[in-house]
């Protein structure tokens, strides 16, 4: 047996000169600045590109990202670097290039930007596993090991999607920014020259559109009674799919809401991932049960509330009131997973159901802790403002009719 395997627990030559605390912790200090940036970019996305496949893949890689960036934070702070400092910016020039990076105009350049940034993440990350002792440093090597599988994926993912759309330049726009900032962990060398803005002269914003195609969607669903167990398993089904109009509304809440404490964002961050996931358990049932993905209609009102509403009003609605609501049983959450297990018997859907209920629990329990503070009078007065905001949601929702979804023929 190699004798690297069994001497320091595995680790790797502990002999070697690796990076002191300080140079360690300023080397992660720019990979967590970099981190919360490129979930911000991913999340602004995923609200207007056109395809489905690449909203889901930013939504992952948005969650992924905080993730990565929590668990380095945690690790800055065991590295005594002062947690007022971890928020810092590390790096003007790093922080004009991410801003230069999130200005991307078009699917394809979003798609390109994002693959070319985790690609620059798995080098950066290499190079600091190079670098430091893994014996002394081994908190980090660990967690950064942990990792970049994940990363490795959504570089996969993203350059396979990339592909798909066509060429695109756009990295090219962004390679000089970066390279005035030494790359993500400031270790190259710096350009000299001082950079001028390029769209960065204004914060971006993002266009209020999901970008999806008007002929899939209906404005709402008519609800059938339970009793009417096709029908209304159709209409569950169309609600789980449309949840994707949920987490394009948090998206917003996520970019646009400033200034907040680091938990903020990562709990956000862990809700749009769930409910990109629900939308995605709505598509399987739906492949799994009528042999199409693509048999039922998405319904859109949710996302006009979405894009109208102001962000802590979507928010406190959505997590106070509807999924909070959905705590009530009979009916709300346990009653739709007793439904599909006893009432359709769909084994598929009853597991979606049961972590459907699950992460709803969740939510709620993230909203509430979020929130409560925001409001002098704590929960009481955050329960008036979340039921204002069910009352303008309820407006928009009868601004058309609803329709009836029809069952859709089942495969031979």
């Amino acid at each position: 047996m190699s004798d690297s395997l069994i001497r320091y627990a595995g680790l790797g030559n502990p002999k070697k000169q690796g990076l002191p605390v300080q140079l360690a912790a300023a080397r992660l200090h720019h990979l967590v600045f970099t981190e919360r940036w490129l979930m911000w970019l991913c999340a602004a996305h995923l609200v207007s590109v056109p395809l489905r496949e690449l909203k889901l893949l930013l939504g992952r890689a948005q969650f992924l990202a905080s993730e990565r960036c929590t668990a380095l934070r945690r690790r800055l702070q065991e590295l005594r670097v002062p947690k007022v400092r971890i928020d810092s910016v590390p790096n003007d020039a790093l922080k004009l290039a991410m801003e230069e990076a999130i200005h991307c105009q078009t699917a394809t350049e979003s798609a390109s930007v994002a693959h070319w940034l985790h690609d620059q993440l798995v080098k950066a990350y290499e190079r600091y596993l190079q670098g430091t002792n893994p014996l002394a440093d081994a908190p980090s090597c660990d967690l950064i090991k942990s990792h970049l599988p994940h990363l490795r994926e959504i570089v996969s993912s993203l350059e396979a999607l990339r592909q798909d759309l066509g060429s695109d330049t756009s990295v090219v726009r962004l390679e000089k920014f970066f390279a005035a900032a030494g790359g993500l962990d400031a270790t190259g060398p710096r350009a000299q020259e001082i950079l001028e803005r390029e769209r960065s002269g204004t914060e971006y914003q993002i266009p209020k559109s999901s970008g999806e195609s008007s002929e899939r969607m209906v404005w709402d669903y008519i609800k059938p009674p339970l009793e009417d167990v096709a029908d209304h398993f159709v209409y569950m089904l169309g609600i789980r799919l449309s949840e994707i109009n949920v987490a394009e509304g948090l998206a917003v809440v996520l970019y646009e809401t400033r200034d907040k404490p680091w938990e903020f964002y990562h709990d956000l961050s862990r809700h749009l991932w769930d409910e990109l996931r629900h939308s995605m358990m709505g598509e399987a049932a739906i492949e799994a049960r009528f042999g199409n993905a693509e048999a039922l209609p998405m319904r859109e009102y949710e996302r006009v509330y979405s894009m109208e509403a102001p962000p802590l009003e979507q928010y406190a609605t959505l997590g106070i009131e509807i999924e909070g609501g959905q705590m009530r049983y009979p009916v709300g959450k346990r009653g739709e997973w007793e439904f599909c297990r006893d009432a359709v018997k769909d084994p598929l859907m009853t597991l979606f159901q049961d972590y459907d209920w699950a992460d709803e629990v969740l939510h709620v329990n993230l909203a509430r802790k979020q929130l409560t503070d925001w409001f002098p009078g704590g929960p009481k007065d955050l329960s008036a403002f979340a039921q204002q905001g069910r009352v303008k949601r309820t407006e928009v929702k009868e601004r058309h009719p609803p329709v009836k979804l029809s069952v859709p023929d089942s495969p031979e």
